[in-house]
């Protein structure tokens, strides 16, 4: 079950429900951190049908109930399915995937560019990467990143089908600033560059809110806003408080997995707990790439992809994780091909390589 069948389904039940023009309907995404416990997506759909229909249900409690009716009357016609729906006390739907639906939904992120905008990027054109160095100021040259960024986003999403994307060739960790040769950089911008690299350099510029921070500011320990130079922060480190080099080594990390079962190597099978928090993750990444694109804020971008590789973490390292496996258990390489095909496409959109190898 994808963000978009689901969406699909729930406007599809508001329709009948009240006999609404489908075109009528506002499109509201699903979204696992929207959910109650035990369930695997929540629409906010209900509340927002309520004007629509005043005169013949003005609650969201009341629109909430009817949409799960009609939900049930179409898997009984054989529709859709799901294990369970149910409103709650904000008017919200509620629904729990079935086992078969949440394979589905590895196998759909696998494809990265189709889960998280519903189509092929097999359309004509070129992606925009403005060279960072050529800018002057750092300021500038964040500027331009998140132009790109926001033009990445936009393609994305829009009309036509967008160009190719990222594939599945195998990238280095060699970076065009700090292991090419671009000669001595004589501006501020360059000289950053020189020092952090180009992908923490865009991650740095993209993370951060606002569109004139001040001198100094920061969006989280040692991470400037504005690296420079002098001052590169964490930006500088291959460690995990770079969120860069996180991002990109779960990546790394998510396609080396892949590559190790497939050579036969065991892995502990991890905690259910964790295998959900990922496939939340997962599922949501469809309404951060939208809302991202649509509010043209690639922090959201960003930060969505930080908390996808730090659930990745969690479900890798996974204390509880059972290390022979139990009876008839059988480690699926499906989540960290999911996590890859996402986390590469994510990167991609800011303008950012995905590694292959640790």
């Amino acid at each position: 079950m994808t963000p978009r069948t689901l969406e699909a389904a729930l406007r599809r039940a508001a329709v009948r429900a009240y006999d609404l023009a489908p075109d009528d309907v506002p499109l509201v995404w699903p979204r696992n951190d929207h959910a109650e416990e035990g369930a695997d997506a929540a629409s906010a759909l209900p509340p927002r049908l309520v004007r629509m229909v005043a005169g013949r249900s003005s609650r969201p409690l009341t629109v909430s109930g009817r949409v799960v009716a009609e939900l049930a009357l179409m898997r009984d016609e054989g529709l859709l399915d799901y294990a369970h729906a149910a409103d709650d006390a904000r008017g919200f739907v509620n629904v729990t995937f079935t086992d078969a639906q949440h394979r589905d939904l590895l196998a759909a992120a696998a494809d990265g560019p189709r889960l998280l905008t519903g189509r092929a990027w097999d359309g004509s054109g070129e992606w925009p990467t403005t060279p960072l160095h050529e800018a002057g100021p750092v300021a500038q040259a964040r500027r331009l990143a998140r132009a790109d960024a926001r033009r990445r986003l936009s393609i994305a999403i829009g009309e036509p089908s967008p160009p190719p994307g990222p594939g599945d060739a195998e990238v280095s960790w060699r970076d065009p600033y700090l292991d090419g040769e671009r000669g001595e950089p004589v501006t501020p911008a360059a000289r950053v560059l020189g020092t952090v690299g180009e992908a923490s350099a865009r991650v740095a510029f993209c993370r951060s809110i606002p569109e004139h921070p001040r001198e100094a500011e920061t969006t989280g320990r040692d991470l400037p806003v504005l690296p420079s130079a002098e001052y590169p922060g964490a930006w500088v480190r291959l460690t995990d408080a770079n969120p860069a080099f996180r991002l990109r080594y779960a990546h790394a990390h998510a396609v080396s997995r892949v590559r190790w079962m497939g050579e036969g190597e065991t892995a502990p099978v991890p905690c259910p707990r964790h295998t959900a928090r990922v496939r939340g993750l997962l599922f949501d990444g469809t309404s951060a790439v939208d809302t991202a694109a649509r509010r043209e804020e690639p922090h959201i971008l960003v930060r969505y992809l930080e908390a996808l590789a730090s659930a990745y973490d969690e479900w890798r390292t996974c204390p509880t994780a059972d290390p022979e496996g139990v009876e008839g258990a059988a480690v699926d390489p499906a989540l960290p091909a999911a996590v890859a095909g996402v986390l590469r496409t994510g990167l991609f959109l800011l303008g950012v390589s995905a590694p292959t190898r640790l």
